[in-house]
């Protein structure tokens, strides 16, 4: 007798995300299948189960090279769920949207108001304070060997001296944080680094340790650009334009 379970026709548009296992960024793999017919053999879920298998051993999509301009949300105005967060500070690693975070974090929106201050917001509406040992990351696919500055703006919440440590593997530079007096009381600051790996992390920590917790620079607006420095060439300086 003729098999009496009836065809199947099935169209479907899949997206499936998978996280790496060290960072937080994202391969995306599509699956797209049109006009799959079925002959009562098998049954959907069992070829969406080996697709998402075959899926998963494929390898993730390459993350495009960084542009010049805002790093991804870094300007922080994309800030961790509610449920993330107890007042101010920011509970999980990956709740701030691009970013890894650890130890003391705070997301700071402008016009908070402290005991003795009002904070403000030099760009958009939101920062981040990074507490005692705090640090914030996020993994940058750049060109190996390019020449690259690293521009933030910060300002600091106290009297007391305070510094940043800037990094991108395997280079770091300690930047101290003066005290800017102007309407704001924030300042920019600069640091280039030339690229070892096409995948680095760049990390801006605070390694102080100051009893009141207030007591700790606010961070935004973290930008990239490309540099171009000048190159010898038979005695002659050679001045490299970006394209």
């Amino acid at each position: 007798m003729p098999d009496a379970r009836p065809a199947y026709k099935w169209k479907s548009h899949m997206k499936l995300e998978r996280v790496g296992s060290s960072c937080s960024l994202q391969g995306h793999l599509v699956i797209l299948i049109r006009g799959l017919e079925m002959t009562g053999r098998g049954s959907p879920p069992r070829v969406v189960a080996l697709l998402l298998l075959v899926g998963m051993l494929l390898p993730a999509r390459a993350d495009s090279v960084v542009t010049d301009g805002l790093l991804p949300n870094g300007n922080f105005e994309a800030g961790p769920d509610k449920s993330q967060l107890n007042g101010t500070v920011v509970s999980g690693r990956y709740s701030i949207p691009n970013w890894e975070i650890s130890g003391f974090v705070e997301y700071i929106e402008s016009g908070h108001r402290e005991p003795d201050m009002i904070l403000a917001v030099p760009e958009g509406a939101r920062a981040v304070r990074l507490g005692n040992d705090a640090t914030i990351q996020q993994r940058l696919t750049v060109t190996r060997h390019a020449y690259y500055s690293i521009t933030f703006s910060a300002a600091r919440t106290c009297a007391q001296a305070e510094k940043l440590n800037v990094s991108v593997t395997p280079e770091f530079g300690v930047l101290p944080i003066q005290t800017v007096y102007t309407s704001s009381g924030w300042d920019s600051y600069s640091w280039a680094f030339k690229a070892k790996h096409s995948v680095v992390w760049l990390s801006i920590h605070n390694p102080g340790q100051e009893e009141d917790p207030a007591c700790c620079p606010l961070i935004d607006f973290v930008a990239i650009k490309s540099l171009y420095p000048p190159r010898s060439n038979n005695g002659k300086i050679d001045l490299l334009l970006p394209p």
